[in-house]
C-alpha cells in the first residue's frame, strides 16, 4: 500500500472521527424530541452524517474485510439517502444514528487508524 493511499485514508478517518465528535457535542443533553424540534442542531448533525458517508468513500480497499463490524453499506447509503431525499429527511433515523450508532463506529475507525499508522 502506497504512502499516499495510506495518508489519504488516514485523513478520511480523521475527518470522520472529527465529525462524530462534533455530533456528540451537538447532541449532548438532548433526547429524540428536543433533537427533532431543534432544527439547527438536526440540520447540522444531518450534514455531518452525510459528510461521514462521503468521507468513507476515501477509505482503502480491504477495510471492509479488516473491519466487518462496521456496516459500510449503511454508512454510504445514509449519505445517499440524505443527499437525494433532502426534502424528506427522516430526523428520527438521523437521531438514531447520532445517538447510538456512531460510538461503535468511532471505536472501529480508531482501530483502523492505528492499523494504518503502524507501518
Amino acid at each position: 500500500m502506497s504512502f499516499d493511499k495510506r495518508r489519504r485514508a488516514t485523513e478520511a478517518l480523521d475527518a470522520i472521527v472529527s465529525a462524530i465528535d462534533e455530533i456528540g457535542e451537538f447532541i449532548v443533553g438532548q433526547d429524540r424530541r428536543s433533537f427533532q424540534t431543534d432544527r439547527k442542531t438536526a440540520l447540522a448533525v444531518t450534514h455531518l452524517v452525510m459528510m461521514i458517508g462521503e468521507a468513507s468513500r476515501d477509505l482503502l480497499d480491504g477495510i471492509a474485510e479488516r473491519r466487518p463490524e462496521i456496516p459500510w453499506r449503511q454508512v454510504r447509503d445514509m449519505r445517499h439517502r440524505i443527499a437525494h431525499e433532502y426534502l424528506a429527511v427522516d430526523f428520527e433515523l438521523v437521531w438514531d444514528v447520532a445517538s447510538t450508532d456512531l460510538a461503535p463506529l468511532r471505536a472501529a475507525l480508531l482501530r483502523e487508524r492505528d492499523f494504518l499508522t503502524s507501518y
